[in-house]
């Protein structure tokens, strides 16, 4: 008789599971084999309403299967005690033949490490391994002692450790990584990139790594950086099924202001959908408002109906899917006055570009203080994605505040000012640039509930009454963070050191939730905290003069000998010679010569404020108001000021009394002037700006009518130029409107020292693209590089016209020159070691590309070792 005991044990394996399975980010194939799988050894399965988009037997079920935390139930189960975890833990349990840890595969942002296998090489000190453990288990990974398969980390000092040269003999696929990668990752409380920890060759170790890399649009705020979508939904004009409106009543505030044509498309929408229309928030299941405020917010929040804004409501139109609308920032509606303390706050940002730029920006509104494009003395804090920045090096210089987005993202989560002294906002780890975790974090429930919406439980307040008289000394203990909240986000294991100096057993992020919750205190702490409540209030209120103070105390000469003390002297009190010699000393606190800075890096178009014209000092003098810039016109190969510079500068504020800034910035350009069409670093930068090109003529008539002429009167045409070249100029400017300066995104291109022009000028070209250029020298040890993603175009997404880019070629721009061939042989083993295809090109080439706007290849670009000895 067959043994049938083995099969029987693994059939057995899911026995007590009741499941379900989140269709929504699962494709079909694979949500029915997971089912397949976990029923065949024995778990239940409970189907999943489709249509109504909830989980109707909630109490019966033990494990959800998704591959993300938004979905509408998702801290019902929390709260319930319910497994929510990815389909990679069926996989795993199936393959190691016994169920694995849940939390270890928890969808949960939170839990950051969820899909890290660490594992510590033979160099790393007993001690430490310990840390390491006990710190990856506390944020959602796993650790082992033993080097398998699963390890996706193998933490190590040097290639030379025994374990390393195991996992490399035995091809183990798994980042080899300093110890430093983990740090950092709790520190800022995400998971960060690996690269630059990456051995043999780690960048942080390198002091001439050159500039930090760009990084992709994080996904957390794709389609969801502004809080007013900029274009209207476009009406329903296909069967698509929205399966977010489905039996769902769906009702629009007021404060929305909405025309009646943009209520009737969205309308038409939601109706044609399965969904409906009400006035009344009581019936409704969705409220879109603007504003956290009203009797209706308060309403549909208490009932804990889904609550976001406009920008929400065109996501789910967009993707047809629900999402939490707290799960990203914009998402959900603003506070109508800003978070109380941003109000005094002037924010400058450098080194985030594009859509995340435009997010923070609209945080930074929506928090109540101003927003500065130009960095100036006078701002009190400047967001940054790393340190290596002009206006990084001013804002040290000049004492100003200098954090990371995580502070002004945890500030708008809580609704509530958090201090700067708290080391995750200030710390930026090497070579990293902290945009690739942009958005992250998501809205405080919590703290929304506490503020905006309290559930009033009269009961609950007696007894928090009585217990706070009781336990009032309980109060004295302040936490050092200024505007510390409890609510704030930070890593698990941080709030575990801070419990207790013993190591307990490792707590969920869930539990964490739930004791934010008021329902959900322990009994006779209630009291405790609220004197901690008055005290926190009370050291809020003072948190302005305690930000004064420590920044008067990073000047030159601190509170008593700071250069600003005579400045806020109001009391009329005469200063004399003191005063004099304070402002001497302010004079020279900066060895700038100017009080603002513009980075090179921002690529959003220019404000006013940018251009501010010097102004004289004195008693009566004023600021002269400038007219509105219309224009910023870059000139390439005009001769018209050649050799005579006073000319130049009385034309040059001629046209900028009209409405014209002459510019030498080609990547911030409107029109580009030149007498024809050439070939210079200016004209073919600004080619990614999608400029008007316009003819000298433009500048003749400006000049001679003072005022503005109609620009498609004077437009560039060159036949001869596209006829020799192969491509039309209008339908070049067209393309680089799509491309919106991101032709080369995620681009890598590698330039000599010795081609024509100098590095510093293809260089520019490929940035202005939005690529990344690096001057090569033959040295493979500091240099890295990766396949780019080539995807199908995405209807509503940017074109980069790529279509002719594989994503496995690595490009060098080079001379057709013989003491060339040693960079190239150098250069082919890089691409060999990235497993990328090796193109030493010529400059022609990128001049093709950059003018066209679109990725093309010509054999007759190429070069190698047979094209030049043929040459000579």
């Amino acid at each position: 008789m067959e043994d049938t005991t083995m099969m029987d044990d693994e059939q057995m394996l899911f026995q007590g599971v009741n499941f379900t399975i989140i269709p929504s980010s699962i494709a079909e194939d694979r949500r029915q084999q997971l089912e397949d799988a976990l029923v065949k050894h024995g778990a239940v399965a409970f189907p999943f309403d489709a249509a109504d988009g909830r989980i109707q037997s909630l109490p019966q079920i033990t494990h959800i299967i998704s591959t993300t935390s938004d979905f509408p139930d998702y801290h019902q189960a929390l709260d319930q005690f319910k497994h929510v975890v990815k389909p990679a833990w069926v996989d795993a349990s199936l393959k190691s033949g016994k169920t694995k840890n849940p939390r270890a595969f928890s969808p949960d942002p939170a839990l950051y490490m969820n899909e890290v296998v660490i594992c510590c090489g033979k160099g790393i000190p007993d001690g430490d391994k310990d840390a390491i453990a006990g710190g990856v288990l506390a944020v959602g990974g796993q650790y082992t002692h033993a080097l398998s398969k699963p390890v996706t980390h193998l933490i190590a000092l040097s290639m030379e450790d025994e374990r390393v040269q195991i996992a490399l003999d035995k091809r183990l696929r798994c980042h080899i990584v300093l110890p430093h990668w983990f740090d950092d990752c709790l520190r800022v409380g995400s998971r960060i990139s690996e690269r630059p920890y990456t051995l043999p060759d780690p960048e942080i170790l390198d002091a001439e790594a050159g500039p930090i890399p760009p990084t992709r649009v994080s996904p957390h705020i794709r389609d969801a950086s502004t809080p007013i979508p900029a274009n209207d939904p476009a009406p329903s004009t296909s069967s698509r099924n929205i399966q977010a409106f489905k039996d769902k009543k769906v009702m629009l505030d007021d404060d929305l202001s909405l025309n009646d044509r943009l209520k009737g498309v969205i309308q038409g929408l939601i109706l044609a959908n399965g969904g409906q229309m009400t006035i009344n928030v009581d019936e409704a299941d969705m409220y879109i408002c603007n504003y956290r405020e009203g009797e209706d917010y308060v309403k549909a929040s208490q009932a804990e109906k889904d609550v976001g804004n406009l920008s929400w409501l065109y996501y789910l139109i967009a993707y047809g899917v629900w999402t939490n609308p707290m799960r990203r920032m914009m998402h959900y509606p603003r506070p109508r006055d800003g978070i109380p303390g941003f109000q005094d706050f002037k924010i400058s940002i450098s080194s985030y570009t594009g859509e995340a730029r435009v997010y923070l920006e609209n945080i930074i509104k929506a928090s109540g203080a101003t927003f500065t494009k130009t960095f100036k003395q006078e701002n009190t804090h400047l967001i940054t994605a790393h340190t290596q920045s002009e206006k990084c090096d001013a804002a040290k210089e000049w004492g100003v505040n200098l954090v990371n987005h995580l502070w002004l993202e945890d500030c708008y989560a809580t609704n509530k000012l958090q201090g700067i002294t708290d080391p995750k906002y200030n710390y930026f780890p090497a070579r990293t640039n902290m945009g690739e975790i942009l958005g992250s974090t998501e809205i405080n429930r919590a703290a929304m509930e506490k503020i905006f919406f309290p559930k009033i439980q009269k009961q609950k307040q007696k007894s928090a009454k009585s217990s706070a008289k009781q336990s009032e000394a309980a109060g004295s203990s302040v936490p050092d963070c200024v505007g510390g909240d409890p609510t704030a986000r930070s890593s698990p294991l941080v709030e575990r050191s801070k419990r207790t100096k013993t190591v307990p057993e490792v707590a969920t992020p869930s539990g964490v939730r739930r004791s934010e919750d008021k329902e959900n205190h322990t009994p006779g702490t209630t009291g405790s905290r609220g004197a901690k409540d008055r005290a926190l209030t009370k050291l809020h209120d003072s948190a302005p003069d305690i930000a004064k103070f420590e920044k008067e105390m990073k000047r030159k000469g601190g509170v008593i000998h700071g250069g600003r003390r005579d400045k806020d002297a109001g009391n009329g009190e005469k200063t004399g010679e003191k005063a004099k010699k304070a402002k001497g000393r302010e004079s020279t606190v900066s060895k700038r010569s100017i009080n603002e800075v513009d980075d090179d890096d921002d690529d959003d178009e220019a404000t006013e404020d940018e251009v501010e014209q010097p102004v004289k000092k004195g008693k009566t003098s004023k600021k002269a108001k400038l007219t509105p810039i219309v224009y910023r016109l870059l000139v390439s190969k005009n001769d018209r000021w050649t050799n005579n510079l006073e000319h130049e500068a009385n034309d040059k504020s001629r046209l900028r009394e009209i409405g014209i800034l002459i510019s030498d910035d080609a990547r911030k350009v409107d029109i580009l002037c030149a007498p024809k069409v050439v070939r210079t670093k200016k004209f073919v930068s600004a080619m990614a700006c999608a400029p008007i090109l316009v003819g000298t003529s433009f500048l003749d008539y400006a000049l001679k009518h003072n005022k503005i002429p109609t620009p498609e009167k004077h437009l560039l045409t060159d036949k001869a130029f596209e006829k020799t070249h192969g491509f039309r100029l209008d339908e070049a400017l067209e393309r680089a409107k799509q491309n919106q300066k991101r032709l080369l995104k995620d681009w890598t291109v590698f330039v000599t020292d010795s081609v024509s022009g100098g590095f510093d000028t293809w260089k520019d070209i490929i940035s202005a693209n939005g690529g990344s250029a690096f001057l090569w020298k033959g040295r493979t040890t500091n240099i890295t590089a990766s396949k780019r993603e080539v995807d199908p175009p995405v209807e509503g997404e940017v074109s980069q016209n790529q279509e002719e880019d594989d994503g496995n070629v690595l490009y060098l721009i080079s001379e057709g020159v013989k003491k060339e061939f040693p960079l190239w042989v150098k250069f082919r083993e890089l691409a060999k070691k990235h497993d990328m295809v090796p193109r030493i090109v010529k400059t022609e080439w990128l001049l093709f590309v950059a003018m066209a706007q679109y990725v093309h290849w010509d054999p007759e670009w190429e070069l190698n070792e047979e094209v030049v000895n043929a040459a000579k």
